[in-house]
């Protein structure tokens, strides 16, 4: 059923319920046709069919570019390239935006492969990242002009794909600065042209982002192997998850999007964290302890925004900055107490459980069925490591998890109950 079906059908149900005036349905139909479509099987598969026409022509290229003049590899590049755009300007003019789309797809991939043939023929093989961001640049360029939600997120892929080799270039800087304005413009756009697709990949550039960051903080290359640096970002991811869910209830479009993808990256660091308290001993701590009671600080305050809004239970805006302490307390504790590494390790477990429970409890409300299932995705998780690692005998992992089962079945029965009870006091107390 397609959304404009299934909106007509709510709209009707609506009208016979009274919620909604008859004379206000054509109008409600008129605006949601005037919002930017979403994709469609003919679309997706023109910008499929130009993409592939698009490296089709560049390998006939490459097969007889030996043969092939400077000028005429020049005239041929910038020939296709100004064919692609002026192709997406027509078809835009006839009112035929899925072709416009994939020809200025194109149009931007060429526009890539012009500066890959500019640095071919001039021997300029230092600088072959900054190609790559000249290359977001002009496909930002493109995005703008027309507007086009592909070519954005062409921009976005470029971007985090030039951050990601500067960061593992060994001639530049460990964390890339420059990155950061590029991913608020791109941001903006993605927002203002509703590009779902672009907010996705900018997420999952912000989570790399910030994975430098901490190994910048950390003043090393290798300490990603110590507690401290997977709970620093843990506790960054979670400021930030936090921070863009206040922003979506202050109606910012596409924060939710991102907001999953810092979440995700908090659940990860943190199950990962456990793993090298081992090894906490021979890292270095330089800038983490900043960064973790920072990351506490604003964790503690979005919380408590949240909670004046209604948008988190009180129980859990104190049960979060609470699991971030203890995580941030257990990996220091090994460097100063190195003998209680073992004891440790089964805390970490503890709080992870703790965490993975939160998760699926703040799951239950409406709304935040990704969080509940990303708790229960950490707690199966966790559960495994411990059936392989802190158990010898069969018997012994059976009674864990048969009191672990008892335990979380009496408490879901107990929080049940007191549903059951708010619910009922809430219906009497209604006129």
């Amino acid at each position: 059923m397609s959304k404009r079906r299934g909106l007509e059908r709510d709209l009707d149900r609506w009208i016979a319920a009274g919620w909604v005036e008859p004379a206000h349905r054509d109008a409600i139909l008129a605006d949601h046709a005037q919002r930017p479509g979403h994709w469609s099987a003919a679309g997706a598969g023109l910008i499929l069919g130009a993409v592939l026409l698009a490296l089709a022509a560049l390998s006939f290229v490459a097969a007889n570019w030996a043969a092939m003049p400077q000028l005429a590899r020049f005239a041929l590049i910038l020939a296709a390239l100004w064919a692609a755009l002026g192709g997406a300007g027509e078809s835009f003019r006839r009112n035929n935006p899925a072709l416009g789309h994939a020809l200025a797809l194109v149009g931007a991939s060429l526009f890539g492969a012009a500066i890959m043939l500019t640095a071919q023929t001039f021997n300029i093989s230092a600088f072959r990242n900054t190609g790559i961001l000249i290359w977001a640049l002009g496909a930002l360029a493109v995005a703008v002009a027309i507007p086009s939600r592909p070519v954005l997120a062409l921009s976005a892929l470029l971007a985090g794909s030039w951050m990601v080799l500067e960061t593992v270039n060994p001639l530049t800087p460990r964390i890339v600065w420059l990155f950061v304005p590029l991913w608020l413009v791109v941001t903006g756009l993605a927002i203002r042209m509703e590009s779902r697709l672009t907010a996705n990949l900018l997420g999952a550039g912000l989570l790399a982002w910030l994975y430098t960051l901490v190994r910048w903080a950390g003043g090393g290359e290798g300490e990603l192997s110590t507690p401290a640096l997977f709970v620093s970002l843990a506790l960054i991811c979670a400021a930030g998850t936090l921070a863009f869910a206040v922003a979506e209830e202050r109606g910012l479009a596409m924060s939710r999007i991102i907001s999953r993808w810092l979440m995700t990256g908090a659940v990860i660091s943190a199950f990962a964290a456990q793993f090298a308290i081992a090894r906490a001993s021979g890292g270095a701590t330089t800038g983490l302890l900043f960064t973790g009671m920072v990351s506490i600080a604003a964790i503690t305050m979005l919380a408590l925004m949240r909670v004046r809004t209604g948008a988190m239970r009180p129980a859990t805006a104190l049960t979060v900055p609470a699991i971030a302490l203890a995580g941030l307390l257990l990996a220091l504790i090994p460097w100063f107490a190195p003998g209680w590494v073992g004891a440790l390790e089964v805390l970490a477990g503890i709080a992870v459980f703790a965490l993975a429970a939160a998760m699926v409890a703040e799951g239950a409300r409406a709304g935040r069925g990704f969080t509940g299932g990303l708790g229960l995705v950490l707690f199966i998780a966790q559960a495994l490591h411990v059936y392989t690692a802190l158990f010898g005998s069969l018997l012994d992992t059976a009674l864990f998890f048969l009191v672990g089962g008892l335990l979380l079945i009496a408490m879901s029965v107990i929080a049940m109950r007191l549903q059951s009870r708010k619910h009922a006091r809430t219906t009497e107390t209604q006129p």
